[in-house]
C-alpha cells in the first residue's frame, strides 16, 4: 500500500509549478482587462501569447483562443518569433492534455518557425522547445531518446549560452528525472549534482538552486547516504528561512520526512510531514497538502505503526483537496487506500463504499485503455476466425487432392505399361531438361563473376584516381606553400633588405614598396591555393575541424553566412574518407557562391556508427531539377562520383526562387 518515496519529491515540484501559476489569478485578470484598451499589435501579441502560456494547463480551449489571435497578428507583420512561440504553447496545452502526437506538431511548427529568425533568443527558444520534445519522449516511455535529445540541448547550450546556468541546469534535471523513474538512483543522483552545480552560478535565482539540492538530497536518501542528505536538508532549511519561502519549506520537509521514513523512522516521518503540510497551507498549496496528507496517511496504515484511524483521518481530508483540483488519477489513489485502511478497522461498509467509488473512478479513467483491449481482442478473434476458415479451405482442398490420387492411382493400374513407357520417356526428358538448366546456370554464374569482378576492378580503379588525385593535391600543395611560396619569401626579404641598405630616390622606393605589396598578395593568395589543396587541419585534426576553419574563412568574407552543425564526429574516420567528404562539401559550397546567389547557407552532418548523412542547404535562387541535363554540371558530377566511392546517394530538391537542398547518405566506415 505504501508508494516510492520519492513520489512526494516529484508531486511536490509539480505542486508548486501548479501553485504558481494558480497564483496568478489575479495577474491574468488584468491582463484580460489591458486587452479591451486600444494597444499596438506588438503589446497586444505579447499579452495574448502569456494569457495563453497562464491558462495552458487550466483552460486549455481558453489558452488555445488566445494563442491562435496572436499567431494570427504575429502573421500579419512576419514576427516568426512571436508566431513560433504561439506554436510552441499551443504544443505546451496539448501536452498537459497527454495529447502528445499533438503537442509534437505544434512543438515542430514553432521550431520551423524560431529558425527563419536569426536572433539569438530564437536559437535558444529552438532548444526550449527541442528539450519540451524530449519530455514528450520520457512521457511515452521512449526514455533513450528523451535523454538522447537532452544531452544534445546541454551540448548546444553549452556551445552557443554557456552563460545559460538556468536552462543548462534545469535541463540535467530532467535527465535526472529520468533515471529517477527507471529507479536508476546512483545516475539520478550525478546528474542531479551537475544541475545544482549549474544553478548555483545563477545568483539571480536562489530558489531554483535550493530546490535542486532538495532533489539532490533525494536522490542521497535514494541510496541510502543519509549523511550526506542531511547536509544537503540543513542546508536548503537556512536558505528557505532566509527567503521565508513556504513552498520551499513545504518541499523541504516533504524531502525531510523521505529522509526519516527511509530509515524507519515513521513517527520523525510523520511530524516531518505535518510540517510540510503547514507550510503549504500558508503557501496555499493544495497540491502540497494533498501529498502531505497521503504520505501521512500511508505511514499511519503501515503495518509497524497500525494507526488505522488517524490513516483515514488524513486520506479522507486529502480526498476532499484532491477532488477540489480535479485530479482524478490521484483520487482513484487515495480511494483505493481508504478502502483498505476502512478494512484494517473492520468497518467494512465504509470499506466497500470506498472501492466501489474507486472501481466506478478507474473505469471511467480506463474507458479508453479498455476500448483499445477490446478492438484488439475483436481484432485476434476476427484473425482467428479468419485463420480457421484458411485451414478449412487447406483440408477440402487436401481432401480433394487425396480422392484425385486415388483416382490416378485407379488409372495407372489399368494402364501400366503405358504409364511406365510415359514414366521412361518422362525420366529422360527431365534429365536432358536437367543438364540444360545447369549449363544455363553455370553460364550466368560466370557471367555474374565476370561482371562483379569487372565492378570490382572499376572500385579500385576509382579509388586509386582518387587517392592518386589527392597524393597530387597534397603534394602540389607542399611545393607550392614550400617552393614557390619559399622562393617568393626569400625575394620579399631580399628586397626588404636591399631598400634598406641602398639609397634609392623617392619614386623607385615606392616602386620598391609597391613590388613588395605585390609579392605579399601573391603569397598570401598562394596559401589559400595551397590550403584549398590540401588543408593542413585536416590531415592534423580531422574532418571537423577542417570543416570549421572552412566555414569561418568562408564567413570572414562577408558575402556569405555558413552555419555548421556536426554530430558524431569526435572520433576520426579514416583519412581517405574524410578528404572524400571534404572535396564534397567543399564542391558544393563552390556551387552556391558560384551560382546560387545566397547570402545563408547551412551544413548538416551526422554519423551514426559507419553510416553518415550529409545536407548542404542555401537560400538562393534555386532552379527547376528536372531541367538539369543528365546528370548535370561538373560539379554535381563530382560530387556523384565521391558520393559512390561511398556508396552513397545523391538527392537534389529544389525550386525557382526556393534555394536548394543537397542530401548525401552512404558509409563512412
Amino acid at each position: 500500500m505504501r508508494q516510492p518515496l520519492h513520489a512526494f519529491l516529484l508531486f511536490c515540484l509539480l505542486s508548486g509549478f501548479l501553485t504558481q501559476l494558480h497564483g496568478q489569478d489575479k495577474y491574468t485578470d488584468s491582463l484580460i482587462q489591458e486587452l479591451t484598451k486600444p494597444l499596438p499589435d506588438t503589446a497586444r501579441i505579447g499579452i495574448l501569447l502569456t494569457l495563453g502560456d497562464k491558462r495552458a494547463y487550466y483552460n486549455g480551449d481558453e489558452a488555445r483562443s488566445y494563442l491562435t489571435t496572436a499567431y494570427q497578428l504575429a502573421r500579419k507583420s512576419s514576427r516568426y518569433m512571436d508566431m513560433g512561440t504561439a506554436m510552441a504553447y499551443t504544443g505546451t496545452v496539448y501536452y498537459y492534455k497527454d495529447d502528445y502526437d499533438s503537442a509534437l506538431y505544434y512543438y515542430r511548427q514553432g521550431i520551423a518557425l524560431f529558425k527563419k529568425d536569426t536572433s539569438l533568443e530564437a536559437r535558444l527558444a529552438v532548444l526550449t522547445v527541442t528539450s519540451e520534445i524530449g519530455d514528450v519522449r520520457v512521457d511515452r516511455g521512449d526514455f533513450t531518446t528523451g535523454i538522447r535529445i537532452y544531452l544534445q540541448v546541454i551540448d548546444t547550450l553549452n556551445r552557443y549560452a554557456p552563460e545559460d546556468h538556468n536552462a543548462i541546469g534545469n535541463t540535467y534535471a530532467a535527465i535526472a528525472n529520468v533515471y529517477r523513474q527507471l529507479r536508476q538512483y546512483n545516475k539520478a543522483l550525478g546528474y542531479s549534482q551537475k544541475s545544482l552545480a549549474e544553478l548555483e552560478q545563477d545568483k539571480t535565482k536562489p530558489v531554483a538552486a535550493a530546490f535542486s539540492a532538495l532533489a539532490v538530497a533525494g536522490n542521497l536518501i535514494s541510496v541510502k547516504d543519509f549523511k550526506a542528505a542531511e547536509a544537503y536538508l540543513n542546508r536548503t532549511k537556512a536558505i528557505a528561512l532566509k527567503l521565508n519561502s513556504p513552498t520551499l519549506l513545504c518541499q523541504l520537509y516533504g524531502t525531510r520526512g523521505s529522509f526519516y521514513d527511509k530509515q524507519g523512522d515513521l513517527n520523525g516521518a510523520v511530524r516531518a510531514y505535518e510540517q510540510a503540510f503547514r507550510y503549504a497551507e500558508q503557501a496555499g498549496d493544495i497540491y502540497g497538502q494533498v501529498s502531505a496528507l497521503l504520505q501521512m496517511g500511508l505511514i499511519s496504515a503501515d503495518p509497524e505503526k497500525k494507526d488505522y484511524a488517524a490513516a483515514g483521518a488524513y486520506l479522507e481530508k486529502a480526498l476532499i483537496l484532491t477532488r477540489a483540483t480535479g485530479d482524478k488519477h490521484r483520487e482513484a489513489r487515495t480511494l483505493k487506500n481508504l478502502a483498505e485502511v476502512k478494512s484494517q478497522q473492520h468497518r467494512n461498509k465504509a470499506a466497500v463504499d470506498y472501492y466501489r467509488q474507486y472501481i466506478r473512478l478507474s473505469d471511467s479513467l480506463n474507458e479508453t485503455e479498455t476500448q483499445e483491449k477490446i478492438n484488439e481482442i475483436e481484432n485476434k478473434y476476427q484473425a482467428g476466425k479468419k485463420q480457421l476458415r484458411i485451414i478449412t479451405l487447406q483440408k477440402d482442398k487436401q481432401l480433394q487432392q487425396a480422392a484425385l490420387h486415388r483416382k490416378g492411382m485407379l488409372n495407372i493400374a489399368l494402364i501400366a505399361g503405358c504409364a511406365l513407357l510415359l514414366l521412361i520417356g518422362t525420366l529422360v526428358y527431365k534429365n536432358f531438361k536437367n543438364k540444360h538448366r545447369l549449363l544455363r546456370q553455370e553460364e550466368a554464374l560466370h557471367t555474374q563473376q565476370i561482371a562483379e569482378l569487372e565492378k570490382e576492378r572499376q572500385l579500385v580503379a576509382a579509388q586509386s584516381v582518387l587517392k592518386g588525385q589527392e597524393e597530387e593535391r597534397s603534394r602540389l600543395a607542399r611545393d607550392l606553400h614550400d617552393g614557390v611560396g619559399g622562393l617568393l619569401s626569400g625575394v620579399k626579404l631580399a628586397l626588404s633588405t636591399m631598400k634598406g641598405n641602398v639609397f634609392l630616390s623617392e619614386q623607385h622606393a615606392r616602386s620598391v614598396n609597391h613590388i613588395i605589396d605585390q609579392l605579399d598578395r601573391s603569397i598570401t593568395e598562394l596559401r589559400r591555393v595551397s590550403h584549398n589543396m590540401m588543408p593542413e587541419a585536416l590531415i592534423k585534426f580531422g574532418l571537423k575541424e577542417a570543416l570549421e576553419n572552412y566555414c569561418e574563412n568562408l564567413n570572414l568574407s562577408g558575402k556569405i553566412t555558413v552555419r555548421l552543425q556536426t554530430y558524431g564526429l569526435e572520433e576520426r574516420m579514416e583519412q581517405n574518407t574524410e578528404i572524400v567528404l571534404y572535396r564534397i562539401i567543399q564542391e558544393l559550397l563552390n556551387n552556391v557562391i558560384r551560382h546560387a546567389e545566397a547570402d545563408k547557407v547551412l551544413i548538416q552532418f551526422m554519423r551514426k556508427e559507419n553510416r553518415f548523412s550529409l545536407t548542404v542547404e542555401d537560400n538562393g535562387k534555386g532552379f527547376d531539377t528536372e531541367g538539369i541535363s543528365g546528370q548535370g554540371g561538373a560539379g554535381l558530377a563530382n560530387v556523384r562520383a565521391r558520393a559512390e566511392y561511398l556508396d552513397g546517394t545523391v538527392d537534389i530538391r529544389s525550386a525557382p526562387g526556393e534555394g536548394t537542398s543537397v542530401t548525401v547518405d552512404g558509409t563512412c566506415g
